[in-house]
């Protein structure tokens, strides 16, 4: 509380108890001051203990290089990225929803994506592991059991290694079809 409010208060006061009579002057004057004095050291002990301590920045997520260079030869805006997945320090979650009912069509797509999603990692490549994205297919409601690696063996113009199950990488096809995706997903 500073001296001047404090002050201001007191000719407030003042001028209030100079309207009654001789008599209750002071006490009025009294009781105004104190109840004036008490509430705002009640105002500042509530102000004290809701000071909160700020939580710590998550940081601004920086699109990897490689990404933001397919982004450009696919001439896919970067705003579409921050449309499929929430971003912040190192972490990412998808807020994307697969359209298609056609698993095998679901399936592929989730495999860009996840390829995507890797990418964007810190030090990440547009590769996937197949149990990924066996896991992201549940999780869709898009798993095709009996089929699952068949649709991968009948696209195989878009991956490169399929043999390595853990590290399945894009071919230039598949980062052309990631491009579409993103554009479709993204309207």
């Amino acid at each position: 509380m500073s001296t001047e409010e404090l002050e201001s208060k007191i000719k407030e006061f003042i001028d209030i108890v100079e309207k009654l009579p001789d008599r209750y002057r002071e006490t009025c004057f009294e009781v105004l001051l104190s109840e004036y004095l008490s509430s705002k050291r009640s105002q500042e002990k509530i102000e004290e203990k809701a000071e909160v301590t700020p939580l710590p920045s998550l940081g601004r997520f920086t699109i990897p290089i490689d990404v933001r260079a397919f982004l450009q030869q696919h001439s896919v805006p970067e705003e579409n990225i921050q449309k499929l997945f929430v971003m912040a320090g190192d972490e990412i979650r998808t807020t994307y929803t697969i359209e298609t009912t056609k698993k095998s069509k679901a399936q592929i797509q989730l495999s860009l994506l996840v390829a995507l999603e890797n990418a964007l990692k810190p030090g990440g490549k547009f590769e996937f592991s197949m149990e990924a994205v066996r896991q992201r297919c549940i999780d869709h409601k898009v798993y095709d059991r009996p089929h699952f690696k068949a649709h991968f063996k009948n696209n195989k113009e878009l991956f490169a290694g399929l043999t390595d199950e853990e590290h399945v990488g894009l071919s230039p096809d598949g980062k052309a079809e990631l491009a579409e995706v993103i554009l479709e997903l993204t309207k």
